[in-house]
């Protein structure tokens, strides 16, 4: 008998919604909110671990977007009150670099590094990731400087190569 782990996603309880998409900025947009099940089984039939999400897929531009509570509380809302609710959703690869790439902001090069690797991951996203992203390169960027030509001022100011300091 082997032991093999499987992680089935399982949509339900779906809801059509009226709302104003966040990433395609579309007013009064039809959508569809639903729960995301996730469970992780061994052998296909134990279940060993679940949680659950809720989002809402906008009909426009096919994002997938987190919501705040549950899709059987949108039936009947205005859609003032989905938009509420509903609100874009940034993977944890992103808001880690972003994130990194600030507090690294006094290492040398590999702040540097980690500064463009954010920025990288995090240009097309419209968000604070992004936001915190070139505000970590732009540290960066200015402390290397600040580093590297006083480096170099007192090389040349002392007359003794870098290896000597």
């Amino acid at each position: 008998m082997t032991l093999l782990a499987s992680l089935p996603r399982i949509e339900e309880h779906r809801v059509s919604v009226v709302f104003d998409c966040p990433k395609c900025h579309a007013a009064a947009v039809r959508g569809t909110a639903y729960n995301l099940r996730e469970t992780i089984r061994v052998s296909e039939r134990v279940p060993m671990w679940g949680w659950s999400s809720h989002w809402v897929r906008c009909s426009e531009c096919n994002a997938e977007l987190q919501a705040d509570c549950d899709p059987s509380d949108f039936k009947g809302a205005s859609p003032a009150t989905v938009n509420n609710r509903v609100h874009a959703y940034f993977s944890f690869p992103k808001r880690f670099l972003a994130i990194a790439g600030l507090a690294f902001s006094w290492a040398p090069v590999v702040g540097l590094l980690v500064a463009i690797a954010a920025v990288v991951a995090n240009l097309r996203t419209a968000g604070w990731p992004r936001v915190v992203s070139i505000i970590g390169l732009v540290l960066t960027t200015i402390y290397n400087a600040v580093v590297f030509g006083s480096i170099a001022y007192w090389t040349v100011t002392v007359a003794r190569p870098l290896a000597a300091l």
